[in-house]
Parts: structure tokens; C-alpha cells; sequence
């Protein structure tokens, strides 16, 4: 436009907030705690939230086996605007946990909003319209529909699909039961019966302490090694066997937790002060790494009753921290004094045969009674539990089809065009207009619990969608050049960190497998990865990194209406604001309406001052 051309907008006044609608997908945390505080930190917000489970509460709804709690302390594992005096254990229960966020669905009025046994089968871009069309099935009544919103957010977490372990007849064969720890059937009964147990992550070193004093024997198949801690950070309360969750609050202690406010915030803080300090000991070969791999062998001895046998069949040659780490209370001492069958390094610890049998032979089929191992021996058994984890939640498990066509889905696959989530700060991509996410690829910081990464990821969410109200831009879209240098940024962050050292985990993803076998793969041997779980710094790095967003990285479209055509400022308007406009008509009177950005002197904080967007 010609520097001495004229430009008469639409005689309206500025809207800075006006209606705006978003559709979330998955009711687990992330989803609950995006729901939350968008609806409060983003004006004229209309959402939805669905989830294809048939009640809330995410991996918590989904994983109900026996024993299964949090390894984070209670009082940690909740959002900082929620929190619960009333927690029963230092170490929750998975059921507790569920029920918690249960409340806070019905305490924010988010139920009106939520539609559960609804599955999202794929969303696509529609550029023309500037919305996403999103298949849903819903799964009550099996029929599909379409629906279009200009954003949506997927806070579908990144485990949530259960991975079964690819064993030759196990589903086709095998005559007995087979069951997820993720996909729990609650009315198993399995007092007397031979129980194989696949799998020693977190579910697996759970499930096999509480099911043993029941079944007639455990065989306990274990694929990889793994570091085992008296807790999941230093100075917290070590839970046993005996006692998972640590500590049980007393009335007392919630009685006082609930009367003085200030001393639950420094009990809070005492806590979780402990989740800020992993730096150095996450450096790989730093002193302080190499004191937590001693820390860790001295834990582990001490559950195996000094047995060195034990040991070198059980400690990893990775460095701590490659893996995430798990206290595991119990479990050693489950498997410790058993039958101990197979190869695997070091012998067989001895002692008298007892009801579990630990495997680290590797399965290769299933028989209709049975499992059976590389060395040809054939177990009897009548239920198999995988314990084997999540298929790669960091790739969509249903197709995103963003600009040109490109479905993420298939990009960001193993031996996909980009081969790894590729996002920009963890909570959005490029070519995904109007697309976020809650828990993604680099999206974790170094500090603080889960309920915190979420709600930074929502924060951000919220500056972003008040932006594109504010200034009318009908999509906004990470560019491809900011995006690759912050890849290449984190890529080069983790090179010298434990994380990169050679184990197989869901920390990260495999980029490259070349010619390698199974056992190579296992060692990191013939493969690149990348490190997908971690955000590239501590907790308040990334903190610091999302306080005000790099507007500058972004593309912007602008309406395509003539206005918005001819000029970028057309929501200026008339230069009135529907501030001014509907002064009076609120319940707030017309003086406080105007006059908002005047405070009593003593509450003032200078540093906020004309910085909130809600004045």
C-alpha cells in the first residue's frame, strides 16, 4: 500500500477477546489441567474434551492392576492451583489419583464439556475454511462424524497405546489368559495359577510383588537391566515392600495441612525442591553420575541380601539415568532366593526354589499351554501379564494431516521423511496450523512433576490463543527454520548427557537401525537415537524459555477478508475498544470497568503493572 494511502476500517470497536473455539483430545491430566486453565486464562473460550476411555483420568483410568501407585510424592503429583491437604499416602495409589482428578472435573465445571467413548480416527487440515476436521467414532454406538474446530490440542499423552510383547502364538496359539497391566481385566482371578510376567519397567516391578503371596508360581521374563533406586530423587521418603506408600498422613497431619495454609506450602516446597536438583548427575561420566551409579549398586545389594551372583545378573552397564529410574519397592526382594533360570551374565544367584522364576533367556513363541525360550525349554503357565509398556505415544497413532498433505503420523515414523516428533518447543510443529500439544517430544524439563510441565505447555497454549484473538490471524504455524534450530539445538544438547548413552528406552526413539540385530539394538549398537522425553534444560530453563513467546518464529495467515486484506491493523477498528462499549453493563460498575488498571498502592507489584491481559 502506498506510504500516502488511506485506510478507513469497519466503524467497530477493538474486540480483544472475541468468541473462540478449541477441541481437546484425551482427559487425562494434560487434558484436565488444559481444560482448566484455558478456561480461565483465555476469554470467550468454547471447548470440548474428548476421550475415547469411558471415564477420566488418563493412564490413571486405564491402568488399575494390582499395585499400581505413583513413584512421585503425593503432594507433588497435583497442580500448584489444586492443592490436596488430603492425601492418604506419600505414594498414592493409582485409584486415588484418578479420584483426585475426578474432583477437579466436577470442582471447575468441566463435565458439561467432556464427551467420553468418543475416539478421534484422524484431523485433517482444512485450509480453505482455516479449521481442523476431526473423524470421531463414537464408540457407544460405533457411528462416525465429522467435526471442524480452528484449534485443537492434543493432550493425549505419550503412553496410552498398550504394546504387546510380538511373541509367535501368543494370540493365536496359547490357550490361556493374556492380559495388559494397561488393559487390566479387574475381575482376573488369579489365586493358584501359573502367571508368566513379561516385562520389568515400572508396571512390571509393581505387579509381580503384589500378585506372588497369590499365584502358584511367577515366571518372570525380563528382556533389558535396569537401575533400581531407594526413591525417584534423593531426600524423599523410601517406600518398601511392606509399606509403598511410605507414609500414611494421619487426621492430624491433614487436619493441620488444611488449617494452616503457609506450612502446607513449605511442606509442598520441602518436597518438591527435591525434583529441581538432577544437573550434574545427569551429565554422562560426571562425578556426581558415577556417585549415583554406586548409590544405586549399594540400593540394589542391599535387596538382594549381598548377593553378588544377584548382582551381576541385575546391574545395567548403562549409566543411571538412560533409563528412567524406579524404586521398585519390593521387587528384588520377590525375585531374590528363587529359581533363577537362563544366561544373562554372572550365574544364577542360588538359593531354595521359591514362586518366582526370573528369565532373562529371550522369548521366541508361544505353545498352547505355554511360553518358550531361545534355549528351547517350554513353560507351563495360564496367564501371561505383559507389563511391556506403550507403543511410541511421541508418534500420533492415527493420522494429523496438516499443510501439503503431510500427516505427521507417517513423518515422524521410523524411517518416515523425518523420522522423530519434530516440534517446535515441545508443544507445537510445522506445517500443524493451529495445532498444539500438552506432553510431546521435548517437552519435559529437568524439575518439577508432571502436573507442572502440563500446565506450562497450557500457559503457553493460552498467550498464543490470545494473541490470534486479539490480532485476528486466522492460523499461526512454527516456520520450518525455527523449528529445525531448535531440533538442532536439542540434538546437540544431549550429547553428553546420560540419556545418550547406550540402553533402549522410551526416553527415545530409535532413528537408524542399519543391519543391526536384536541384541545390538539393545546395547545402542548400529542405531542412532534421539532424545525425545526431555525439554533441553531444568525445569525453570524451560520455565524462563516459555515466558514470552518468540513471536518472530512464527507464520502468520491473515483473515481473508478485504479489510484484513488491505491491512494488517483492520481489528483496530474505530478506535473504541467493546471496553469501553459495554462499561456499565457488567456486574462490575462503569468507574471499575475504566478505572481497572488503578490498584490500592500497597497490593501493587510494579513488576506486573499493565502486563495483565485480564485488567
Amino acid at each position: 500500500m502506498p506510504h500516502d494511502a488511506i485506510f478507513v476500517a469497519e466503524d467497530v470497536p477493538l474486540d480483544p477477546h472475541p468468541p473462540i473455539k478449541v477441541v481437546i483430545v484425551g482427559a487425562g491430566l494434560g487434558g484436565i489441567i488444559t481444560a482448566i486453565l484455558l478456561s480461565h486464562k483465555v476469554p470467550n473460550l468454547e471447548y470440548t474434551l474428548i476421550d475415547r476411555q469411558g471415564r477420566i483420568g488418563g493412564t490413571w483410568a486405564a491402568n488399575v492392576y494390582p499395585g499400581v501407585r505413583c513413584d512421585i510424592p503425593s503432594h507433588c503429583y497435583q497442580p500448584t492451583f489444586a492443592p490436596n491437604p488430603r492425601w492418604s499416602e506419600y505414594y498414592s495409589t493409582g485409584a486415588e489419583i484418578q479420584a483426585y482428578y475426578e474432583r477437579l472435573v466436577d470442582q471447575y465445571d468441566l463435565r458439561p464439556h467432556i464427551r467420553l467413548r468418543q475416539e478421534l480416527l484422524s484431523a485433517t487440515w482444512v485450509a480453505d475454511d482455516a479449521v481442523w476436521d476431526l473423524c470421531i467414532k463414537d464408540l457407544a454406538t460405533g457411528i462416525e462424524t465429522h467435526e471442524t474446530t480452528p484449534f485443537f490440542i492434543n493432550a493425549q499423552g505419550r503412553l496410552s497405546k498398550p504394546k504387546f510383547p510380538d511373541i509367535p502364538g501368543l494370540f493365536t496359539t496359547f490357550a490361556g489368559t493374556v492380559v495388559h497391566t494397561a488393559a487390566w481385566d479387574t475381575g482376573l482371578d488369579l489365586a493358584n495359577k501359573r502367571v508368566a510376567v513379561i516385562g520389568n519397567g515400572s508396571s512390571g516391578q509393581q505387579i509381580l510383588p503384589m500378585i506372588a503371596p497369590r499365584v502358584a508360581h511367577v515366571d518372570h521374563y525380563v528382556r533389558s537391566r535396569v537401575w533400581i533406586t531407594p526413591t525417584f530423587q534423593k531426600n524423599l521418603v523410601e517406600a518398601t515392600g511392606t509399606n509403598p506408600g511410605a507414609h500414611q498422613y494421619t487426621d492430624a497431619e491433614k487436619i493441620r495441612f488444611e488449617a494452616d495454609p503457609a506450612a502446607y506450602l513449605a511442606y509442598r516446597r520441602s518436597i518438591e525442591a527435591n525434583l529441581h536438583t538432577k544437573f550434574h548427575r545427569n551429565i554422562l561420566g560426571s562425578k556426581e553420575n558415577e556417585a549415583l551409579r554406586t548409590a544405586c549398586i549399594d540400593t540394589m545389594r542391599q535387596r538382594v541380601g549381598g548377593s553378588q551372583d544377584w548382582l551381576d545378573r541385575l546391574v545395567p552397564e548403562f549409566a543411571p539415568g538412560c533409563k528412567r529410574l524406579t524404586p521398585a519397592p519390593g521387587y528384588l526382594e520377590a525375585i531374590t532366593g528363587t529359581t533363577v533360570v537362563g544366561g544373562g551374565g554372572g550365574g544364577g544367584g542360588g538359593g531354595d526354589a521359591g514362586k518366582v522364576t526370573y528369565i532373562d533367556t529371550p522369548l521366541v513363541s508361544a505353545t498352547e499351554a505355554g511360553l518358550v525360550t531361545a534355549d528351547g525349554v517350554e513353560r507351563r503357565v495360564d496367564v501371561v501379564i505383559a507389563a511391556t509398556g506403550f507403543a511410541n505415544g511421541f508418534v500420533p497413532q492415527f493420522p494429523i494431516i496438516g499443510r501439503n498433505g503431510i500427516d505427521i503420523s507417517q513423518a515422524w515414523a521410523a524411517g518416515g521423511d523425518v523420522g522423530y516428533p519434530e516440534t517446535y518447543f515441545g508443544v507445537m510443529a510445522p506445517d500443524m496450523p493451529n495445532y498444539f500439544f500438552v506432553l510431546q517430544a521435548q517437552s519435559n524439563g529437568g524439575g518439577g512433576s508432571i502436573p507442572l510441565q502440563c500446565e506450562l505447555s497450557a500457559t503457553y497454549i493460552a498467550k498464543v490463543l490470545r494473541k490470534m484473538q486479539l490480532q485476528q490471524y486466522r492460523s499461526i504455524t512454527p516456520s520450518r527454520e525455527a523449528t529445525e534450530d531448535f531440533n538442532a539445538y536439542c540434538a546437540g544438547h544431549f550429547q553428553d548427557k546420560v540419556v545418550s548413552d547406550n540402553c533402549s528406552s522410551w526416553l527415545k526413539m530409535e532413528t537408524a537401525a542399519a543391519a543391526a540385530t536384536p541384541t545390538e539394538k539393545e546395547k545402542g549398537k548400529g542405531t542412532s537415537s534421539r532424545t525425545l522425553v526431555w525439554w533441553p534444560g531444568s525445569g525453570h530453563h524451560r520455565i524462563q524459555a516459555y515466558l514470552d513467546p518468540r513471536w518472530e518464529d512464527f507464520e502468520y495467515e491473515r483473515q481473508r477478508t478485504p479489510q484484513a486484506q488491505r491491512n494488517r491493523y483492520h481489528y483496530f477498528g474505530n478506535g473504541w475498544t467493546t471496553i469501553e462499549q459495554d462499561a456499565g453493563a457488567q456486574e462490575k460498575s462503569a468507574a471499575e470497568v475504566l478505572t481497572g488498571y488503578l490498584h490500592e498502592a500497597e497490593t501493587m507489584d510494579l513488576r506486573s503493572l499493565h502486563e495483565q491481559w485480564y485488567e
